[in-house]
């Protein structure tokens, strides 16, 4: 009766201490498609890349203004005594006037560095998505890994009531109940940490979609979607027409372009021109008196531009330009490399997720089923049993990770290709 009091006092601590597991609170379901769109329109870290759009397009328009004219006004005393004064006033308008068209370079080059500064940011999108995707499915294959651990979590917790029982009734020894019990808490502590793991998950998305965390979203989607049949190079020729840090590196190439243009456009002179107007009052000297008269002037100021001598500023523009050309072809490589890494990638996975879809799973559910069914007869120990559940538990995990790593798989391949199809 002892025995069976204190059975039963561990199994009702047992589920009264699972019961506590479900402590996840304040949740909702998200699809793929609603967290992209959210991650597109909230992620604080676009939307400060996103004013760096902004910035390049008013400096752009700083660009355009004109040289500001100058004035200038000037009073003079001409006597030493009173009744000697002559007074004279001039004022004077000066604007500077450029030459070689440098306004137009100027110009051009922030249009160029605004437009290269959009690609940049469109680049930006794209890995932020790939990271976004990737997070999503981290947080899918955790929620799946929590229900693994529960249900192996449970299926031990049954176990080890059937073997108190039996062992109350003299059928196992207590080593062998004990052990059970043991497995069984094992279990539950790996529970309590993969909900932890999958909390940790849940505020990721979050984050990422610019939310606080005070509510927490269930990633909702099929892991059954992510096949695809591509061709290498297919594959290569798609992306060298759609990555956008190679249309980014060719107009890096404009940029510099520009620059160049605008260095030779400063080698230019820039013509100082004057008008003025000058009032002078007569001046009362017994020697020899001035006549009161006023007068026009205007001028042209023309500087001597020996600093054109020095062409450091019009070779450094030349090289950069080289500069661009060599990057823009290492940028084309770099993609057909990085294309074809993540095709192998995204193909070895493939492979690896057919084989436990075609054997691995239900084999280790057989040996599972096979090995308890002897244990009940008593024709093997518990430890065989142990042993046999640990083994489905891994490799029900390895699946679950297996299976994510395709899902990751498929979304590099398509991030470093330009393309974007994955709804789910």
């Amino acid at each position: 009766m002892k025995k069976i009091i204190s059975i039963t006092a561990f199994l009702l601590a047992i589920v009264g201490v699972f019961a506590q597991t479900n402590t996840i609170s304040n949740l909702q379901n998200i699809s793929f498609s609603e967290y992209l769109k959210q991650v597109g329109e909230n992620n604080l870290s676009y939307i400060a890349e996103k004013y760096n759009i902004d910035i390049a397009e008013a400096e752009a328009l700083s660009q355009r203004v004109f040289p500001d004219p100058e004035l200038s006004v000037e009073a003079v005393n001409n006597g030493k005594r009173k009744d000697q004064l002559g007074h004279a006033f001039a004022f004077e308008l000066g604007y500077t006037l450029e030459l070689g068209n440098k306004r137009g370079a100027r110009i051009h080059l922030a249009k160029s560095e605004a437009e290269l500064e959009r690609l940049m940011v469109d680049n930006f999108f794209q890995e932020l998505r790939a990271e976004a995707a990737d997070a999503f499915l981290d947080a899918m294959m955790q929620k799946e890994l929590l229900s693994v651990k529960k249900s192996s979590y449970e299926y031990m917790k049954q176990f080890s009531i059937s073997d108190s029982i039996r062992f109350s009734l003299g059928e196992i020894n207590e080593n062998e109940a004990r052990q059970s019990k043991l497995e069984s808490v094992t279990l539950l502590n790996e529970v309590y940490n993969q909900e932890a793991i999958y909390k940790s998950a849940l505020v990721t998305l979050r984050q990422f979609m610019g939310k606080s965390i005070d509510m927490l979203d269930i990633p909702a989607g099929d892991w059954n979607v992510f096949g695809r049949d591509y061709m290498l190079t297919d594959l290569v020729s798609q992306a060298l027409l759609n990555r956008v840090d190679l249309v980014a590196s060719l107009k890096n190439s404009e940029v510099a372009t520009n620059q160049l243009r605008l260095a030779r456009a400063e080698r230019k002179i820039d013509l100082g021109l004057s008008v003025g107007y000058e009032i002078n009052a007569e001046a009362r000297n017994e020697i020899a008196p001035t006549p009161a008269f006023n007068a026009v002037k205007a001028g042209v100021s023309i500087p001597l531009k020996f600093s054109n001598t020095n062409k450091g500023a019009l070779k450094s523009a030349e090289y950069s330009i080289r500069k661009t050309k060599v990057e823009y072809k290492n940028v084309e490589l770099q993609i057909q490399k990085e294309v074809a890494q993540a095709f192998f990638g995204y193909e070895a996975t493939q492979k690896q997720v057919q084989q436990y879809q075609n054997g691995l799973l239900s084999d280790s559910q057989k040996l599972l089923d096979g090995i308890v069914y002897k244990y009940k007869r008593g024709e093997t120990s518990i430890l065989d049993v142990l042993i046999a559940q640990r083994t489905y538990n891994e490799i029900q995990e390895q699946y679950l990770e297996i299976i994510k790593g395709y899902a990751s798989s498929l979304v590099e391949l398509q991030k470093t290709c330009g393309i974007w199809d994955i709804e789910f």
